[in-house]
């Protein structure tokens, strides 16, 4: 009924208004909720679903099940409160930049129903480092949180002054005891202001000067990259080799947006019509599980992978993870299905881990290459 309710008379209300004030409203009345005890316990009696079948300990981090928000929703912790009682299993603010960014110019968002995507060109639109951990430090988390890092979007000389941007935020937030995990976004298609750089953090001469620097700082809890989707299996893994010398270096995000219009999971009318940016969603799935597949078949235990990308039943979900993925995190699918969408993906990926016969989700992961 509530998905019928979102689908059916919300949604369609929605979808008549811009993309960039529906996610703002959202933002705000997320944070309304996520206020005040009785909300979001009304939220859990809706949403939420728990099965202990589900429930893992990944790199000594517990989670009741593997349904993330990804990094690009809540840039400036605006949900902390309400995300658990939806029934996510962990959650993702960001990404967040050392300075301030007020984001590309607008449009930053769009849609394409048909293709199951979303136009996105924010470009780490966000407040800043320091109003987000003096934001955090007013909230107590039920569910794990982290924190993904990027570089400000800003007119860089060289990589090594990019590479000290991103240091500068990490050095912050190792200070705070609010996190549980760090994202390392090397893979933002929507930067405008480094075009002129001769290296970038996603070849491996700019990914070894940023790994280089951020060494110098004691990071003592899991750090995950998130990776291009459009990269070739190839270039993927010689980045992955490179992150295999660091320690900290937990695992990989695989993967961001894409960037090539002729993706065949596209509408051509809708792609036609597509403002600037990159896009989220379907088109991003069969990149992201053929990257999930390759690395996990290479570096096994080395790497824990979190799959991201296509995520809109639990059938997508239990292929990520079959492929190798511990976890898994979506936004798209929440947009267009409504937030009743993560209870139904973990209910069904129950289902299915039961009817395989496994009796924890754990022992699905890389199912396919045991």
């Amino acid at each position: 009924m509530i998905k019928f309710i979102y689908k059916k008379i919300i949604k369609p209300i929605l979808f008549k208004f811009p993309a960039d004030d529906v996610h703002t409203y959202f933002l705000e009345k997320g944070n309304l909720l996520g206020r005040f005890n009785f909300t979001r316990k009304i939220a859990q009696k809706i949403f939420r679903y728990k099965n202990d079948i589900l429930k893992q300990k990944v790199l000594e981090i517990k989670f009741k099940n593997p349904i993330g928000l990804a990094a690009g929703f809540d840039y400036d912790a605006d949900l902390i409160g309400i995300l658990p009682s939806v029934g996510f299993g962990y959650h993702t603010i960001g990404s967040i930049t050392y300075s301030p960014y007020a984001g590309n110019p607008k449009p930053m968002l769009g849609r394409l129903p048909k293709s199951l995507s979303l136009l996105v060109n924010k470009g780490f639109k966000n407040n800043g480092i320091f109003y987000v951990l003096n934001k955090v430090s007013r909230e107590k988390a039920s569910i794990p949180l982290g924190i993904s890092i990027g570089s400000t979007n800003q007119s860089y000389k060289k990589i090594e002054d990019m590479a000290e941007d991103v240091f500068l935020s990490f050095e912050v937030v190792l200070k705070s005891s609010h996190f549980d995990y760090y994202e390392l976004n090397i893979s933002c298609p929507n930067l405008i202001n480094i075009e002129n750089l001769k290296e970038k953090f996603d070849d491996p001469v700019g990914f070894s000067i940023l790994l280089n620097k951020l060494s110098y700082l004691n990071i003592d809890k899991p750090l995950f990259i998130k990776m291009y989707a459009e990269k070739s299996v190839e270039e993927t893994l010689a980045l992955c080799e490179i992150a295999s010398s660091y320690k900290w270096v937990s695992g990989v995000i695989m993967s961001n947006l894409v960037k090539d219009r002729s993706n065949v999971y596209f509408d051509k009318g809708e792609i036609k019509n597509a403002g600037k940016g990159n896009f989220s969603g379907k088109p991003t799935e069969a990149l992201s599980n053929n990257l999930i597949s390759e690395i996990y078949k290479k570096y096994k235990d080395r790497f824990i992978i979190i799959g991201c990308g296509g995520i809109f039943t639990g059938a997508d979900a239990y292929e990520k993870i079959k492929r190798g993925s511990s976890l898994v995190q979506l936004i798209t699918s929440m947009i267009y299905e409504g937030p009743s969408i993560i209870g139904e993906i973990n209910k069904d990926l129950a289902k299915l881990i039961k009817k395989d016969g496994y009796k924890n989700i754990s022992e699905a992961v890389g199912a396919y290459y045991k």
